[in-house]
């Protein structure tokens, strides 16, 4: 409540225990959504102390003094537009229209790396499953594969004609999904770099993309007020879903990957059932 600046981007964690949002003002802001309250670690003089072997290690770590309900992460000098948790919720990934991604301590509170590459307004971000890699686009017409202790980008995915607004990692961290103004969603191939699928369906800029949890099927969600499914191992369109009034916003597979979700601005969030894949 009663926020500065305007909400850009947000997140939860896998756990739900971090709540994290992006303002218009380049701050990020941190919240617990659990009792306990948000510490930092101890001094290095007072980590000294502590039995590594003991049950308990984490919590002995954290400093009960520096505890807070909220968190503040200030480095950005422009809207953040994505944010991203690592699988342990020990780092934090943002990117911002300064063209800068940052990466971020969640046991410090400190930024820990600045990635330049983009040399525009980096638009979406998304560690990979495992955590270690992380992909980012954005208005310079690319995506970009990182990895977490190198300051370069390992690949460059060119061949989009336009903003890449979206992305997504498949589930085996194998192959990134990107969504673009130019209409298209593609597949590329960490490994080579190579665009290994180009789907075509959508008549507005494709806004959000999402994988299911069994690597099947890939939605995606566009201005044009369409959700489609797609099977990615043919590259053929399975379903078009156009019960909304208005540009598509969200899209999330349940965990058994039965039901798709989606949402649209200031409409409704809908249920569609994906039965009829199997």
């Amino acid at each position: 409540m009663n926020c500065s600046a305007r909400v850009t981007s947000i997140n939860v964690s896998d756990d739900s225990s971090l709540l994290g949002a992006g303002f218009s003002d380049s701050v990020i802001k941190m919240w617990t959504l659990l009792p306990h309250k948000l510490k930092k670690l101890k001094s290095a003089d007072a980590l000294k102390d502590i039995n590594r072997e003991s049950d308990d290690v984490l919590h002995r770590m954290m400093d009960d003094t520096s505890g807070e309900q909220s968190k503040s992460l200030v480095g950005h000098s422009g809207p953040v537009y994505g944010l991203s948790f690592n699988p342990d919720r020990s780092l934090l990934l943002s990117c911002s229209e300064d063209g800068t991604v940052r990466l971020w301590s969640l046991l410090t509170w400190t930024c820990l790396v600045v990635y330049k590459g983009h040399m525009f307004p980096v638009w979406d971000c998304s560690f990979a499953p495992n955590g270690y890699y992380f992909a980012t686009c954005g208005h310079d017409r690319t995506a970009r594969l990182w990895a977490t202790d190198q300051n370069q980008a390992l690949r460059i995915f060119h061949g989009h004609f336009s903003d890449v607004d979206c992305l997504a990692f498949h589930p085996n961290s194998n192959y990134v999904g990107t969504g673009s103004s130019d209409r298209s969603l593609r597949l590329w191939a960490c490994v080579t770099g190579n665009c290994v699928r180009l789907l075509t369906g959508h008549k507005s800029t494709v806004l959000v993309i999402s994988f299911s949890p069994d690597g099947r099927f890939i939605a995606s969600g566009s201005g044009d007020r369409r959700v489609l499914v797609w099977d990615i191992a043919y590259g053929h369109l399975l379903a078009e879903l156009s019960h909304h009034n208005n540009i598509i916003s969200g899209l999330a597979f349940s965990r058994e990957g039965t039901v798709l979700v989606s949402s649209a601005i200031g409409i409704f969030i809908w249920l569609s059932s994906i039965y009829f894949f199997i």
